[in-house]
């Protein structure tokens, strides 16, 4: 198998286990033949099998430390993904954060975010327990325009956020821009998806090895679960 195939096997493995795993589980679930073409050998420690999959990987994948475990992860938007695994009428179980590649404090900022915005409610038992559910009709928006009923959100508001960060620079990291606006997580993707549609906008993919994982956090996740680190304006005057 060419090399060049690797990312995409190792994708199909990771999509058929909710996108992640850990890369122990990863090696155990690849193919003779992909083993081969990485050069993964028995006795590679952790360490190098992780070099020898980036070096094959083209940067489409995160790597993320957990304990004694290191995931591998397709990129994704860590809020989408916890709030597709809540529901609205059953709690949810603190046992499943052991098999999510999130630390407890990691889970607990993506869900305090989810609550700001909205999307998640918390409610507490009788037992003075908090439960965790996702809030009645939260759905993800298509478009900026979907969520943007108030006139709030507007791409004026988006330029004028770019233009202070840019500063002759070109590129402006996209974790900043969100950073910089405040906006709802939909609210600010929609924005991006919705310009870049109608070519305003040219996103390009970011190197996660030059970034916290908050940064890497707030990269804007593309519809192939590409990671897009940072955005050049096309109309520049």
């Amino acid at each position: 198998m060419p090399v060049k195939n690797i990312a995409d096997s190792i994708q199909g493995i990771l999509e058929k286990h909710r996108g992640f795993m850990t890369v122990k589980g990863l090696v155990s679930s690849m193919s003779a033949d992909d083993k081969r073409a990485l050069g993964i050998k028995k006795s590679d420690s952790g360490k190098i099998i992780i070099r020898k999959i980036e070096k094959s990987a083209e940067g489409r994948f995160i790597f993320s430390s957990k304990g004694r475990s290191v995931y591998i992860l397709v990129p994704f938007d860590p809020s989408e993904f916890v709030l597709d695994i809540l529901s609205e009428k059953k709690a949810f179980d603190p046992k499943m954060i052991q098999s999510l590649p999130f630390t407890k404090s990691e889970f607990v900022a993506i869900i305090n975010g989810l609550v700001e915005e909205g999307r998640v409610i918390i409610k507490l038992s009788d037992d003075m327990k908090p439960k965790i559910y996702r809030a009645p009709n939260v759905r993800k928006a298509n478009n900026a325009h979907d969520v943007n009923d108030s006139g709030e959100y507007t791409q004026e508001r988006f330029k004028a956020a770019f233009d202070e960060l840019d500063r002759g620079r070109i590129f402006v990291r996209i974790c900043d821009l969100r950073r910089r606006l405040g906006w709802p997580r939909e609210v600010f993707d929609g924005m991006i998806r919705d310009l870049r549609n109608r070519r305003v906008i040219q996103l390009h993919t970011g190197d996660a090895s030059l970034m916290t994982p908050d940064e890497v956090s707030d990269c804007y996740i593309d519809e192939n679960n590409f990671r897009m680190g940072s955005v050049t304006w096309h109309d520049r005057q």
